[in-house]
């Protein structure tokens, strides 16, 4: 969370708690501010909501758009208060939480099409989903937020990645996440989203991937095209799923060769030195493949989050924080 530097609360403003839970939110007091906006009734927050929906409405510009900015904080008080909810396992709340959060939204849409907070705002709840690994609420909440004017490059990824998600899930963990996913679908979002903005990698890294999922060799172009310009971790993910790809084909060598490439970008990650070992010990190099293993095994204050893979694994996670920062820096008036 960023902090970010409150403003004083204004008479247009929800009056009472829920007009001090915004504020301290926006002061940056983010868990002050959910425990505050839990201890709000529902109908104190339906009369702060038409306190604000009336200010909106003025034809006074300043009042509108300090209203504005306030609904804003709003949306976002009322989504960390949503998933909060999620991890006490309190579904009810969730949803009301989040329906809270979507009418703000809905009224600043109505006004603006093509708003860049409700933007910023949709991909940020889609990757809040992924990290909880939540494919088929990811799923329901897209076809809400859909944008009928054309969805942004990052919401077109985050569309790929719940298919892909939801795929892998369910044919590689066998799990039922309620949902099958399909990477043909992912495919043509991630492709969609590589138009939009071809210089997102991490659609053109995963639009490699599902490709050689589905045995298609057009899979190794379109990781060969992730150049030395990109990110370690997106260079790290190339080699292994390119080394994966070999290793399936039966082309030990030149699988070896993208897995040891893998590791020598990130030395710390475990998946690419593992899957070294296990190509190494197919080829008849035991001591090596050993070796491998113990190295891996032998490391000590590394994190799941130093191996790429973890983070590929979560969707579009990581991507939550810059969406949250992005959010914070369209809430002050």
């Amino acid at each position: 969370m960023l902090l970010c530097h409150g403003t004083a609360a204004w008479p247009q403003g929800p009056p009472g708690s829920y007009g001090e839970a915004i504020d301290l939110f926006r002061a940056g007091q983010d868990d002050l501010a959910v425990k505050k906006l839990a201890a709000v009734t529902t109908y104190e927050v339906q009369q702060g909501r038409e306190t604000l929906f009336t200010a909106f409405a003025s034809k006074q510009r300043e009042v509108s758009e300090r209203a504005a900015a306030t609904m804003r904080a709003a949306v976002l008080v009322h989504t960390e208060r949503a998933f909060a909810a999620i991890a006490r396992d309190n579904q009810r709340e969730f949803r009301d939480q989040l329906a809270f959060a979507e009418s703000y939204v809905d009224k600043l849409v109505a006004a603006d099409h093509r708003s860049p907070f409700a933007r910023t705002w949709r991909v940020l709840v889609l990757a809040f989903f992924h990290e909880g690994r939540m494919v088929l609420a990811a799923t329901q909440f897209a076809r809400r937020a859909h944008d009928a004017g054309g969805d942004s490059a990052e919401f077109l990824l985050a569309l790929g990645v719940t298919e892909e998600m939801a795929w892998w899930i369910h044919h590689e963990e066998d799990e039922d996440p309620g949902m099958k996913g399909d990477l043909k679908d992912a495919e043509r979002h991630y492709r969609q989203a590589l138009i939009l903005s071809p210089d997102l990698v991490e659609a053109r890294v995963r639009l490699g991937h599902v490709l050689l999922l589905r045995d298609d060799v057009e899979g190794m172009k379109i990781l060969a095209q992730v150049g030395e310009r990109a990110d370690a971790s997106d260079r790290y993910l190339a080699s292994l799923f390119e080394g994966e790809a070999l290793e399936k084909r039966g082309d030990l060598a030149e699988a070896e060769r993208r897995y040891a490439a893998a590791v020598s970008l990130i030395p710390t990650a475990q998946s690419a030195y593992l899957a070294l070992a296990h190509v190494r010990h197919a080829r008849g190099a035991r001591a090596e493949a050993a070796e491998d293993v113990r190295s891996t095994a032998q490391a000590s204050g590394v994190g799941d989050i130093s191996d790429p893979w973890f983070l590929y694994s979560r969707g579009t996670a990581s991507r939550g924080p810059s969406y949250l920062a992005e959010a914070r820096r369209m809430i002050a008036p």
